[in-house]
């Protein structure tokens, strides 16, 4: 991938719009120039600044009610009909056939909202997993996986403290193969997210965590996206994903060790 290529691509990237191939060649590339290094973290950086609370505009409480109001006065009333239709009354002959039809709309209806919603809860989910992912493989790159180094959990769990509205669980898992080298700040969308990180052999794991909300419900399972293994779940009002490139089942010991500190902890 040439230069010109890479800035070609570069907010897509941003965006998680990237195919696997096409990530890995940016990353490659990145990693081998540094001029085009330098424009990565300068970009990275500028995102970063402008994901600050103190630079977003907070709406004042009452603007919902203040726009209400404002609609309300430029809204007429419609003019109701003075006229009515003449009263008609099916013949009860035909009652059983129109019983049955409503029938068959009413489970045909509820069958297509169920579907609609599921292929939306589908496909938000994939928006999920694979920005995770690109988080995960972002991270990777030179001087992006730690934001404070540290393998004790009292230092990196006060770090978060006045940088997110949330705590994030850091625990010492080092005596089960687990070892805590750091933490950092990431996204999920405009969300600002945590980012937990740990070792086992020659592999990281990003332990994403965030306020749970219906949006970002992630099914207690491991699956497997783009070459990698992913575990979500939800504890204490927090969901958690762990992402890495390590084998499936070090990635489920390394959750089952997490949901058993939670539990110790309520």
């Amino acid at each position: 991938m040439t230069c010109d290529e890479l800035h070609e691509h570069l907010d897509p990237f941003f965006d998680n719009e990237l195919g696997l191939a096409e990530a890995q060649k940016i990353q490659q590339h990145l990693e081998q120039c540094s001029g085009c290094g330098e424009v990565y973290a300068a970009r990275l950086a500028v995102r970063q600044a402008l994901q600050k609370p103190e630079v977003r505009f907070t709406s004042p409480d009452d603007l919902r009610d203040q726009i209400q109001a404002e609609l309300s006065k430029q809204v007429r009333p419609a003019h109701q009909a003075t006229w009515r239709l003449p009263s008609f009354q099916f013949p009860t002959w035909l009652m059983p056939s129109l019983a049955g039809a409503a029938a068959v709309l009413a489970v045909w209806f509820g069958s297509n909202v169920f579907l609609t919603a599921k292929r939306s809860s589908n496909d938000l989910l994939g928006t999920v997993t694979a920005q995770l992912v690109s988080d995960h493989m972002r991270s990777l790159l030179p001087e992006h996986l730690i934001d404070v180094v540290s393998t004790d959990q009292h230092t990196v769990k006060p770090w978060f403290a006045g940088k997110l509205s949330f705590s994030p669980p850091v625990y010492d898992l080092s005596d089960h193969g687990f070892k805590l080298i750091g933490g950092r700040l990431d996204y999920l969308g405009n969300q600002e997210i945590a980012a937990v990180v740990f070792q086992i052999r020659q592999h990281y794991i990003n332990l994403f965590v965030w306020p749970k909300t219906e949006y970002t419900y992630l099914p207690d399972t491991l699956v497997q996206k783009e070459g990698f293994n992913m575990y979500g779940w939800e504890a204490n009002g927090l969901t958690m994903c762990a992402v890495t490139d390590a084998a499936p089942d070090a990635l489920k010991a390394f959750v089952d060790l997490q949901k058993q500190k939670h539990a110790e902890t309520e």
